[in-house]
């Protein structure tokens, strides 16, 4: 049978375990738990032995029933648009407004959208992380029945908790690399915080401004087609 192989490892994740932990807790082999998080191919007794490891039922671990028949049929959401159009007029202005000479704005922005995106590659695959990607269009245009959303719902939070994250972090080194290497920036303090601020500012444009609103229009889409069942 199939399980939501997401679920899974978010599940084992929230707990800080390891797959070897994890297999010593269930009684499945190391091994049987990298093929169940790879691919989502369990046995019945296997996914009870997670269930009863995460305390859980095991209908936690089922993927979303597939409707009868999609519906693509595509929704225009004039919100969505507008969201975009302020995000296109939000960024250049912070740019503008607290530029350097580019190489802190490039800096900045390809930290925080590398590493995030690297983060979800390592755990849940290129395809996954492309496919969640691809679908943002969905914020100005999405279809009225499709399957998955659970799983997207999943990935969309972990993008936005791992951007804030990466911003942080990009600010604090940025902070250290300034004060070893380029110390005269010190003296000035409105310039010092402009630059190292950056990081998660870019971080706060791109989840509350795109991700965000995605997640929120899965969310939606989601509760609707239930709603329909």
């Amino acid at each position: 049978m199939s399980v939501s192989n997401i679920k899974i490892i978010q599940l084992r994740k929230e707990r800080g375990w390891s797959q070897e932990k994890l297999a010593a807790i269930s009684g499945l082999s190391e091994r049987t738990i990298q093929r169940i998080e790879k691919n989502g191919n369990c046995s019945p007794d296997s996914k009870l032995a997670l269930a009863s490891a995460f305390e859980i039922s095991p209908q936690v671990f089922s993927i979303d029933k597939q409707p009868d028949a999609e519906d693509h049929t595509m929704i225009t959401d004039w919100g969505g648009i507008l969201g975009l159009f302020i995000l296109g007029l939000t960024t250049p202005t912070v740019i503008l407004l607290t530029g350097t000479n580019g190489m802190w704005e490039l800096a900045s922005f390809s930290l925080v959208m590398v590493l995030t995106v690297m983060l979800s590659i390592m755990t849940y695959g290129f395809k996954s992380t492309h496919y969640l990607f691809d679908k943002t269009s969905w914020i100005v245009k999405y279809p009225k029945i499709v399957s998955g959303l659970d799983q997207l719902i999943i990935q969309a939070q972990f993008i936005i908790k791992n951007a804030y994250i990466v911003g942080v972090f990009a600010t604090i080194i940025t902070g250290l690399t300034l004060a070893i290497h380029m110390p005269l920036e010190l003296k000035s303090i409105t310039s010092f915080l402009t630059i190292i601020l950056k990081p998660t500012i870019y971080a706060m444009l791109f989840v509350e401004f795109w991700f965000r609103p995605y997640k929120h229009k899965l969310e939606k889409m989601l509760r609707t087609q239930k709603l329909k069942e």
